[in-house]
């Protein structure tokens, strides 16, 4: 569909372009009904993915040394998915985390239960209105993994209601295992517990076997576009 038309069943008219990236433009556009400019992001999810284990691994372990970094200043993002998850550089290899609205010093969110974030990707003691910490954004990129894996949401629903159902069941369809290797769905299975206690930490995940080398890959180049690009590269 035109990306005029598309932009109509939103009610936005399409005034010009002010940016393009890689996978994704930004346009200034006006809301019909109240006659007001905004910025839209466009973005094509799950179109740069493929069903392969070392490509979901190169950029998985990019968003997790970069949540990392944010958790060991005591803040919680809150809103981690995949919109929010930048693909950068000349060859859009370089993973940068977006869209800190809503992040929040650890110290302050453990004496809240303010449910706040992505209705897809909160995690259970959120929908039970209880406190949190940073294992609310492990259980976000579990939901996240997930999405690269399968194009799917880890949890789905037609309500509000419905779909805090199936998040406190924590129950979700497994991964194609005749694509991928069974260590993704052992990294998917500890992050999505429904008990946070049991969900690892950034650093347990990092250390992870599936993980480690792609992590020590990217770590040693991390910034920097054409090393990350040749390994990349390399991989396939």
């Amino acid at each position: 569909m035109d990306i005029t038309e598309r932009f109509k069943l939103h009610k936005l008219i399409v005034l010009r372009t002010i940016g393009k990236g890689t996978y994704g433009n930004v346009y200034l556009c006006e809301k019909r009904n109240k006659k007001s400019l905004a910025v839209v992001k466009d973005i094509e999810l799950n179109t740069k993915l493929q069903n392969h284990n070392k490509e979901i691994l190169f950029y998985f372990s990019q968003v997790l040394l970069g949540v990392r970094y944010i958790h060991n200043l005591d803040i919680i993002h809150r809103d981690l998915k995949a919109e929010n998850i930048l693909l950068t550089g000349t060859h859009g290899v370089i993973v940068k985390i977006g869209d800190f609205g809503i992040s929040k010093m650890l110290a302050s969110a453990k004496k809240t239960s303010t449910v706040i974030g992505t209705p897809y990707y909160l995690a259970p003691e959120l929908c039970e209105g209880k406190p949190y910490d940073t294992k609310s954004d492990v259980w976000a990129l579990g939901c996240m993994l997930y999405e690269m894996c399968t194009h799917k949401r880890a949890f789905d629903s037609e309500s509000l209601v419905g779909l805090v159902k199936v998040i406190t069941s924590g129950n979700v369809h497994p991964i194609d295992m005749t694509v991928y290797d069974r260590g993704l769905q052992d990294l998917i299975d500890s992050m999505l517990s429904v008990i946070p206690d049991k969900r690892p930490t950034i650093k347990e995940l990092l250390g992870r076997p599936i993980l480690l080398p792609t992590v020590y890959t990217v770590y040693l180049d991390a910034g920097n576009d054409e090393l990350l690009y040749a390994k990349f590269c390399k991989c396939f």
